[in-house]
C-alpha cells in the first residue's frame, strides 16, 4: 500500500509539472523563459541620527525551452554606493536542487568610460534545462540616502508578478514618483503600522523590453522611484533630497572645495589667451574652443568623484577629463577673463525625467558651463569637440537644465531647440553630359549639427576610405565615383564647414534611340528613413532639427533638347515638408533642380508616424524621376 502510494504521488508530482510547463508555453508562445516572481524591497531604518539602508532582491525564472540557456548566466551589480552583503542562487528541478558554488566578481566595462566603481557579481545557475525554476536571492547594503535604489522593471523576459516596496519609521519622510505604469496592470498600497509606513505597488503582467523603441527604453517602462526628502531625530530636521533646491544644495555641498590648489598658470595662460581681445562675447568664444582644441574627454565614474569635478588646474595640465571636469576648466577660465558662468547639470534626452518630478541625481548625467550673453543663456558643452559656439549639445535640447548661480541660488531653464535653419547642408552641383558618364561638380557647405557631425564622421574616416563622402553626405550612386575632394574652413572656430568635390557617375544615362533618359538626383536623403511596422507603436527619435538643399544645373547637350521634365512636387506637414522644383533656362540649355528638405521637430509621434512614412515615400518617389533629352 506504501508503494503504491509513493508511486501515485510521483505520477501526480510529474503530471502536474509536465501539466505546469504546457499552460506557460500556451501562455508565452514566443518565450523560452519568464520570471514568475519578482520582489524587490528596500528597509529604511533610523537610530541616533544616521540611516540605515537594505535592499533584498528574490527573483523566479522558470525556463520554457532549451533555446535560452544563456538566461542561465546571471549578475548583480555593485558599486560604491551599494555593496552586496549576501547571495544566494540556486536551480531546481523536477527532482533536484543545485546551488551555486562560484561567484566571481568582474569590473564592468562600458563603452565610452575609461574608468567607474561598477561592478559586478556573476555566476551560472547549473543544470539549468527545459522545465527548470533558478531563484536567486541578494541583500545589498545602500551606504548613501542620496542613491536608493530604482525600481526600473526592464528584462528580456515577461514578468508575471513584481513586487516593489520600501519601508520606513515614521520619522522618515519618504517621497515617491512613477512611470508609465498606467500602461500596465499595477496596483499601489499603503500599509501603516505603529512605527512604520510600507510602501506596495505589485505589477502584473510585466512585458519584456521591447527592441522596437526608438527613443532610450526610460521613456516606455515601467519605473518606481523613491527617494527619502528628510529625517527628523531628537526634534532636528536633517534634509536629503526634499526637492530641487534640496538636490541643488547637495550639489552645491559637493563642489565647495573644488579648485583649491594654486591656479595661477591657468590664470596667467586664460589672461594671455584672451589679450587683445575687446568685446565679452569674442573673450567666451576663445576660452570656448581653446578648451575644446587642448583637453581631451575621457569619461570617470568613481564614487561621489563622479560627481565632483577635478581640479581645473590639474586639468589643464593634465590635458584630459571627463564632462564635469571640463565644465570646470571652463568655468574657472571664464571666471578669470571677467566673464560671469555657471557650473551647470542637466541630464540627457536618454532620460525624460523633470527636477520638479524627480529631485534626485537620477535626472540628470551631465555637466556643462552656462553665460548669460544678451540676457540669455548659452550653454557651452566643451566635450562635444566639434561643437560650434552658442550650440547646446544635441542631445539636451529641451531638456532642463539646473544652473548653479551662487551657494543657494539656482536657475531651472530648459535648453532651447536649435532651429533647422542653423543646421544645414546645401550641396550645389553642376552636371554634365560626358557620352556615357554624368560629370559633376558639387560645392557641399555644412552649418550647425550637420556641421559637427560631419567633424566626427571625418575624425573616423580611414584613409582609405574612397567611398566615405558617398554615405557620409548620403551623395553618389552605386557606380558613383568621388574625387578630388577638397575641404575648408575645417577649423573649429568656423561656422561653415566646405567640401569641394567632383564625379563621375556612368552607366547613369540610358540611350534609347534618339533619346537621353537621365536621372539627375544625386542625392539619397531619406532613402531608409520608412518607420517599420514593428515601430509604428512608437515615437520616432529625431537628433536634430535640419534643413537640406540641392541645387542642381545640368547643361543640355548642343543637339540635344529638352523633351520631358518631371512635374513639380512638394509634401507640406507641419514638422517636414519638401519641394522640388525643375526651372528651364530661356534657351532650354539649363535645367535647374531645386530641392528643400525640412525637419522641424525633434520627435514623430506615433500619430504622424503614417505621415511621415507617406512623406518619404513621396519624396524617395520624386527623387527618382528622370528627364528626357532628344536630338530630334
Amino acid at each position: 500500500m506504501k508503494t503504491l502510494i509513493l508511486l501515485f504521488a510521483i505520477f501526480s508530482s510529474s503530471f502536474c509539472f509536465s501539466q505546469n510547463l504546457e499552460n506557460y508555453k500556451t501562455q508565452y508562445p514566443k518565450d523560452d523563459v519568464i520570471t514568475l516572481s519578482l520582489n524587490n524591497h528596500i528597509d529604511i531604518t533610523e537610530s541616533n541620527g544616521s540611516l540605515s539602508i537594505k535592499e533584498t532582491v528574490v527573483k523566479k525564472d522558470y525556463y520554457l525551452t532549451n533555446q535560452k540557456l544563456s538566461h542561465a548566466n546571471e549578475s548583480v551589480s555593485f558599486n560604491t554606493f551599494n555593496s552586496i552583503e549576501s547571495i544566494d542562487a540556486f536551480t531546481e528541478n523536477e527532482d533536484s536542487k543545485n546551488n551555486v558554488s562560484n561567484f566571481e566578481n568582474l569590473d564592468v566595462i562600458r563603452n565610452g568610460i575609461f574608468f567607474a566603481d561598477q561592478k559586478k557579481k556573476i555566476f551560472s545557475f547549473p543544470n539549468v534545462k527545459e522545465g527548470s525554476t533558478t531563484t536567486l536571492t541578494y541583500e545589498k547594503s545602500i551606504s548613501d540616502p542620496h542613491f536608493l535604489p530604482s525600481f526600473i522593471i526592464s528584462d528580456t523576459t515577461p514578468i508575471e508578478t513584481a513586487e516593489l516596496s520600501v519601508s520606513f519609521p515614521n520619522n522618515v519622510d519618504v517621497a515617491y514618483t512613477t512611470f508609465n505604469l498606467e500602461a500596465i496592470d499595477s496596483n499601489f498600497e499603503i500599509i501603516k503600522d505603529k512605527n512604520k509606513t510600507t510602501y506596495k505597488w505589485t505589477l502584473n503582467s510585466v512585458p519584456k523590453i521591447n527592441s522596437n523603441y526608438d527613443f532610450h527604453p526610460l521613456y516606455y517602462i515601467p519605473q518606481v522611484f523613491v527617494y527619502i526628502k528628510s529625517y527628523t531625530n531628537e526634534g532636528s530636521v536633517h534634509p536629503i533630497l526634499s526637492d530641487a533646491a534640496g538636490l541643488y544644495a547637495w550639489y552645491k555641498s559637493l563642489i565647495l572645495n573644488i579648485n583649491s590648489t594654486d591656479q595661477t598658470e591657468l590664470k596667467h595662460t586664460t589672461l594671455d589667451l584672451i589679450k587683445n581681445v575687446n568685446s565679452e562675447e569674442d573673450k567666451i568664444k576663445k576660452i570656448y574652443y581653446y578648451v575644446q582644441r587642448v583637453i581631451n574627454y575621457i569619461a570617470f565614474e568613481d564614487g561621489l568623484n563622479g560627481f565632483i569635478p577635478r581640479d581645473a588646474f590639474n586639468i589643464y595640465s593634465n590635458k584630459y577629463g571627463d564632462c564635469k571636469d571640463m565644465a570646470n576648466l571652463l568655468n574657472e577660465m571664464l571666471h578669470y577673463a571677467g566673464i560671469d558662468s555657471y557650473l551647470t547639470w542637466i541630464g540627457t534626452r536618454e532620460r525624460p525625467y523633470s527636477y520638479i518630478d524627480l529631485p534626485t541625481p537620477m535626472t540628470d548625467n551631465h555637466m556643462i558651463t552656462a553665460v548669460k550673453v544678451n540676457n540669455e543663456y548659452l550653454f557651452l558643452d566643451a566635450t562635444a569637440k566639434y561643437l560650434g559656439y552658442g550650440f547646446p549639445s544635441p542631445f539636451i535640447q529641451g531638456k532642463e537644465a539646473l544652473i548653479g548661480l551662487s551657494n543657494t541660488d539656482f536657475k531651472i531653464i530648459k535648453v532651447p531647440e536649435v532651429p533647422a535653419s542653423l543646421n544645414s547642408m546645401n550641396i550645389t552641383s553642376e552636371l554634365e553630359l560626358d557620352n556615357e558618364t554624368l560629370i559633376g561638380h558639387h560645392q557641399a557647405n555644412l552649418t550647425g549639427y550637420e556641421k559637427l557631425y560631419m567633424h566626427h564622421k571625418l575624425e573616423r574616416k580611414d584613409n582609405d576610405d574612397i567611398g566615405f563622402l558617398e554615405s557620409a553626405l548620403q551623395f553618389g550612386k552605386k557606380r558613383t565615383l568621388i574625387k578630388d575632394v577638397v575641404y575648408k574652413n575645417i577649423e573649429l572656430e568656423k561656422d561653415t564647414l566646405l567640401i569641394d568635390f567632383k564625379t563621375e557617375t556612368e552607366r547613369y544615362i540610358k540611350r534609347i534611340e534618339n533619346n537621353i533618359y537621365i536621372q539627375p538626383h544625386l542625392n539619397f536623403s531619406l532613402k531608409s528613413e520608412i518607420v517599420k511596422n514593428e515601430k509604428k507603436d512608437f515615437d520616432k527619435e529625431i537628433k536634430y532639427k535640419y534643413q537640406k538643399s540641392f541645387i542642381t544645373t545640368l547643361s543640355i547637350p548642343e543637339e540635344y533638347e529638352l523633351q520631358t521634365i518631371p512635374q513639380n512636387s512638394e509634401f507640406n506637414h507641419p514638422d517636414f515638408n519638401f519641394q522640388i522644383r525643375y526651372n528651364v533656362s530661356e534657351d532650354s540649355k539649363i535645367l535647374q533642380i531645386e530641392k528643400y528638405i525640412t525637419v522641424n521637430t525633434l520627435k514623430v509621434e506615433v500619430k504622424s508616424i503614417n505621415d511621415w512614412n507617406s512623406f518619404i515615400k513621396a519624396f524617395n518617389k520624386a527623387s527618382k524621376q528622370s528627364i528626357v533629352l532628344s536630338n530630334q
